[in-house]
């Protein structure tokens, strides 16, 4: 059984070959680089990317049970626009999932970073709240370009997952979701990582998502409606679209590139993308085929039986509680920054 805690808190640059490369929040000024000049030939971290933001708000101090927030990471007092409240939400709930999962465990030393608007609060939370002398001793793996420049960006020690050592884990990883149904079944890929963000989460002991309310749902294909992201081989593009068409998908077609781009969407792994909506998933019970209508992990395990599928944007089966020595896509914990500014965690 899940259980829902709120927690009252109250208070991305152009795409080269694969949307995976977008960095930065959606809901930042398009004008600004995501790591712009800092005025001597160099960039400035992440953390200040966050802070020259929300420069224009006061942060006063809080009461409990928000004295244990660092004093950037809080609400501003004055009365923000609805997009500067996600934005602020989303990033109360970095931090909140930082100081959850991360601050009081030390020994946590190799750490996955993830793609999308809300990894870059999850980064400033790390550099913010965690000792310099215990940063020092952590490792960060990303799961695309974007990751990897703010984790460089950020000063922190970059490795890559095929640098893992057999048999070795990473401590948890941080990442976010396009859709999360309340079992933690995830619908990702909608950044074109999701290849990488499924190796990098089920290479790790934990895995806990970072999101906005936007990102819940009832049912996974009942909020986001543009579709599963499948990570296909080129070749295989058209017999795979086939093949979802002749399982009850809504109209599957390969990803296209930004407007006055010919071609698709090039993932970092030379694949296209190919986005196929169902009707809304269940969780329990049997998939009815003849309607189009699945189950969760049966639509899965047919989807990665297609010959030409590399991987799906499906996250499902066990959490790290489950699995205990890894292999799990699911998180074990999901926090989503509240329209209200609160934060809401939901937990496995």
């Amino acid at each position: 059984m899940n259980k829902h805690h709120h927690l009252l808190l109250r208070g991305a640059s152009s795409l080269t070959v694969s949307l995976c490369k977008r960095s930065g929040p959606t809901h930042l000024p398009p004008a600004r680089p995501l790591f712009p000049s800092s005025g001597a030939g160099g960039t400035t971290t992440a953390a200040a990317i966050v802070s020259n933001f929300f420069s224009r708000h006061h942060h006063s101090t809080l009461t409990s049970p928000h004295h244990h927030l660092p004093k950037t990471a809080r609400m501003s007092t004055t009365t923000p626009s609805p997009v500067d409240l996600i934005e602020q939400s989303k990033r109360l709930a970095a931090f909140q999932s930082v100081t959850a999962h991360l601050v009081p465990f030390p020994s946590r030393t190799r750490i996955g970073i993830g793609s999308g608007s809300t990894v870059i609060y999850v980064v400033e939370a790390i550099t913010t709240l965690v000792p310099p002398a215990t940063l020092s001793t952590m490792t960060f793996y990303p799961t695309g370009a974007q990751s990897e420049q703010l984790i460089e960006s950020a000063g922190l020690n970059l490795q890559y997952i095929n640098k893992l050592p057999p048999g070795t884990l990473l401590d948890v990883c941080f990442d976010g979701a396009d859709e999360v149904d309340p079992n933690l079944n995830l619908i990702k890929g909608g950044g074109a990582c999701l290849w990488q963000e499924k190796i990098v989460a089920s290479s790790s002991k934990k895995f806990v998502c970072v999101a906005d309310f936007r990102k819940m749902s009832p049912a996974l294909g009942t909020m986001w409606k543009k579709g599963i992201p499948i990570e296909v081989l080129p070749l295989a593009a058209n017999r795979v679209l086939g093949e979802l068409e002749r399982m009850g998908s809504l109209g599957p077609k390969v990803r296209p590139g930004l407007p006055g781009k010919a071609g698709a969407v090039v993932t970092d792994n030379g694949m296209w993308i190919v986005d196929a909506p169902f009707r809304p998933l269940r969780v329990e019970g049997t998939s009815d085929k003849e309607k189009g209508e699945w189950q969760i992990d049966e639509l899965a395990d047919a989807l990665i039986k297609i010959p030409g599928v590399a991987e799906i944007g499906l996250f499902y089966g066990k959490n790290g509680n489950q699995a205990g020595e890894g292999g799990a896509q699911k998180p074990v914990e999901a926090y989503f920054g509240m329209e209200d500014g609160s934060v809401k965690v939901l937990s496995a």
